[in-house]
């Protein structure tokens, strides 16, 4: 079976050998049991600083963008009293897990791009960007404009660019919280993130209560250097693109559709979703309903990370061979 549905794509032996001397390493440290530093270890801190410019006096490492999403949907409303009941807006389509998880402290709405301007201006906002899932899109100047309006307001936006290891994530305006994890350049399992907030004062203490554990940070500030980013990008995020370029060269001669995003969606001209997932299981191919990311209309989403080039050309043939599929990019 030929899964499209997104597994982790392995780790070179090399890299897992590193990792594991890095584990050993950081349990040798000083008192690696102890709870770890309220913003995050300082070394892991400086660590992001030095890859990915976080400033270290903004920054907070977490167990990811899901464990953030928990604890700031209880946080960002409080911080606009005038916004009262109202709802936080989150983008659609997008993976239904973020909404869903935010819905257990605050009622969520679901609002198209296309459709920001409309949201009453006091309420927070949640974007994904560059690559938003499931469709690949990324940020364009209008949807910029209007989150800068809003933050020049004194409302919070946050911005998940979970999947800026697939390209630069893109201009965003000034004073967003920028969130993000390496659950999509190293796999889900590893729990590690981090978020920058616009400025100190907004970090308030509950975002800061849950890091991951001391020892698993430690390990991650020896094993993350400008080498291993390298290496993780070019075992793990140039793979998937090329299995992605393979994919839609056999399918649709434009192997270049949404530049470098890790997914794509495709949509059927007739066909419904567990019929189209039907048919594509009886021929060898696993693929996502678009149902579990909130596509506004009947579509699959396709994922990478889990393939050879040889695997993807061949799901390609398989997605003609049933025909009728042809890649689809939302509001």
């Amino acid at each position: 079976m030929i899964d499209l549905t997104g597994p982790p794509r392995p780790w070179s032996p090399r890299l897992a050998q590193r990792f594991a001397h890095c584990q050993q390493e950081a349990l040798r440290t000083p008192e690696w049991w102890r709870g770890p530093a309220p913003f995050g270890e300082p070394e892991l801190r400086d660590r992001l600083a030095e890859l990915f410019g976080a400033p270290p006096e903004r920054t907070v490492v977490t167990g990811g963008v899901r464990q953030f999403a928990t604890v700031w949907a209880v946080v960002a409303p409080a911080s606009v009293p005038e916004a009262g009941r109202a709802p936080m807006v989150v983008e659609v389509p997008t993976f239904a897990d973020v909404p869903e998880i935010m819905g257990a402290a605050i009622s969520v709405e679901a609002r198209a791009w296309s459709n920001l301007g409309a949201v009453p201006q006091i309420v927070p906002l949640w974007l994904t960007n560059p690559f938003r899932n499931p469709d690949g899109r990324s940020l364009g100047p209008e949807q910029i404009s209007v989150l800068a309006d809003r933050i020049a307001a004194g409302v919070p936006v946050v911005i998940n660019e979970v999947y800026r290891w697939y390209g630069r994530p893109g201009p965003v305006p000034e004073g967003a919280w920028i969130v993000t994890s390496l659950a999509k350049l190293v796999g889900p399992g590893v729990r590690l993130g981090w978020f920058v907030a616009p400025d100190a004062a907004s970090i308030a203490r509950p975002l800061t209560s849950d890091g991951p554990p001391t020892a698993w940070q430690r390990c991650w500030a020896r094993f993350l250097d400008a080498h291993t980013i390298n290496a993780l990008r070019s075992d793990i995020v140039e793979a998937t693109l090329d299995a992605k370029r393979a994919f839609l060269q056999q399918l649709t001669g434009t192997p270049e559709w949404q530049g470098n995003s890790p997914h794509l969606t495709v949509a059927h001209s007739t066909m419904d979703e567990p019929t189209a997932l039907r048919r594509l299981a009886d021929a060898g191919v696993r693929a996502s309903p678009g149902a579990a990311f909130r596509t506004p209309i009947a579509a699959l989403r396709l994922a990478f990370s889990g393939v050879t080039v040889a695997e993807a050309a061949e799901a390609a043939r398989v997605f003609a061979k049933v025909g009728g599929f042809s890649p689809v990019l939302f509001d």
